[in-house]
């Protein structure tokens, strides 16, 4: 970092320093909630402002390499590159110009790129590349000279390992279960107060997509207090959280006493929440309320193997989802109309399953399909269902259970219970992209990234 450079970021972060008195800096890192009192060391480090957080990141990149860039040669479009450790890289010309790191094209305090996609010469070149035990110097065609540390060059190699690695980062590679599949316990206040078995609950859903909690308050914000403390509620037509219990006048057939079917929740958003807290406060005494709990990545691939032709229409044809009502409680959206529509098998680019949507409530009626495909569609549809239903296992939670699920990879349902029954069940949503969030955070702070 040259010497002008570092005092600009030193008076930038004494002056935001000097306005915390007037303007309360947000916690953008992970969403420590002003709710919750256990935040503690961690969570003055989670609550650094912005400024303070980019001279740290920026401070990471100078600290003294373990050692250098020592070679380097042009390879096509490419320069090869061979660190200290004797580690190799490839670096594309254009992709080694597009993230310079040089204060003119990359700014520290927004940790974001400034130099424009429209300024960018695909067929740049490199005219001077000069190695040191700091990294790499590189003189381009267009007159630009950018400098790039080591660190920063290794973890970016288009290397198998540096691949792979921020592939982890991404997400965690999930681990598929059937009907044998025993749920990993936690405890609510050791998730309240430990950040390691935080950690491990978030790496444990993640990885597997579903946890119990135990010994949880009797509340009926237990699992929104909880999620806050992890990051931010995702709010839906229901609101911040929502009493599963048997209400005259319901506004969806999840609040009766009927018995559910497997499902995924609110499949009528274009984005379905993330994880589900689904919190038991009273159980049904007698027979009946029993949870149905499936893993529906399984049940996919085991689809995809055993029926390519069922997978195929599942995972290419649109089903629309709409969820239309009124509400029951003053927190709820006075009335709503949703519809969403896509695929009950949603699949990447690399043809893995990321989604699962199955619904019977909330399926809608309308099929934007040729009638002559309806009765193959419904037929596959079955069939699905029919492994989802055969790999599932039933249990009965108790009060101060809580289950979390990932809600768009596992599914669940309930067997009927008696119609006046004090059965209260109550849910709240995380979304995947704040919990991963957390998970990064924690890792980097432990030092246990893959």
């Amino acid at each position: 970092m040259s010497a002008i450079r570092l005092i600009r970021v030193l008076f930038y972060g004494a002056a935001t320093q000097r306005g915390a008195t007037k303007t309360q800096v947000r916690r953008v890192w992970s969403g420590c909630s002003s709710r919750s009192s256990l935040c503690g060391q961690e969570g003055a480090q989670r609550g650094l402002s912005l400024t303070a957080a980019a001279s740290q990141f920026e401070l990471s990149l100078t600290k003294p390499p373990v050692s250098g860039v020592v070679s380097s040669k042009l390879w096509n479009d490419m320069l090869e590159v061979k660190f200290g450790d004797g580690t190799e890289g490839r670096l594309p010309f254009v992709w080694l110009r597009d993230n310079c790191q040089c204060s003119q094209c990359f700014s520290v305090e927004g940790l974001g790129r400034k130099f424009l996609i429209d300024d960018l010469d695909v067929e740049v070149q490199p005219t001077k590349v000069e190695e040191s035990m700091q990294g790499l110097t590189v003189k381009w065609s267009d007159g630009h000279q950018s400098e790039y540390s080591t660190n920063w060059l290794q973890n970016r190699a288009f290397t198998p390992s540096s691949r792979a690695l921020h592939r982890e980062k991404y997400a965690l590679r999930k681990e598929q279960w059937g009907a044998e599949h025993r749920i990993k316990d936690f405890d609510y206040n050791t998730l309240m107060s430990n950040e390691r078995v935080l950690l491990d609950w978030l790496l444990t859903m993640e990885r597997k997509g579903s946890a119990m909690v135990r010994n949880v308050p009797q509340k009926d914000v237990a699992g929104q207090e909880l999620i806050e403390h992890i990051a931010f509620v995702k709010q839906c037509h229901y609101g911040p959280h929502s009493p599963v219990i048997n209400r005259p006048n319901s506004n969806n057939v999840a609040f009766t006493n009927a018995k559910l079917g497997l499902h995924n929740d609110l499949p009528a958003y274009e984005h379905m929440p993330g994880i589900i807290f689904i919190q038991c406060l009273a159980q049904h005494p007698g027979a009946g309320g029993e949870s149905i709990v499936t893993d529906g990545l399984f049940a996919a691939e085991e689809l995809r193997r055993k029926r390519p032709e069922d997978f195929k229409i599942l995972s290419s044809t649109d089903m629309y989802f709409w969820d239309k009502g009124h509400a029951n409680y003053s927190w709820e959206m006075p009335e709503f109309y949703k519809i969403a529509k896509f695929p009950v098998i949603k699949v990447n680019g690399n043809n893995e399953v990321v989604q699962i949507a199955v619904s019977n409530t909330t399926r809608d009626s309308h099929m934007d399909l040729p009638p002559q495909e309806v009765k193959k569609y419904y037929a596959a549809y079955k069939r699905f269902y029919i492994i989802l239903s055969a790999n599932a296992m039933t249990f009965k939670m108790e009060q101060g259970d809580m289950m979390t699920l990932d809600n768009v990879r596992c599914l669940h349902g309930r067997e009927s219970y008696d119609a006046d029954s004090q059965r209260h069940i109550e849910t709240s949503y995380l979304d995947w992209d704040e919990a991963r969030c957390r998970r990064r955070r924690l890792q980097e702070k432990f030092g246990c990234f893959i």
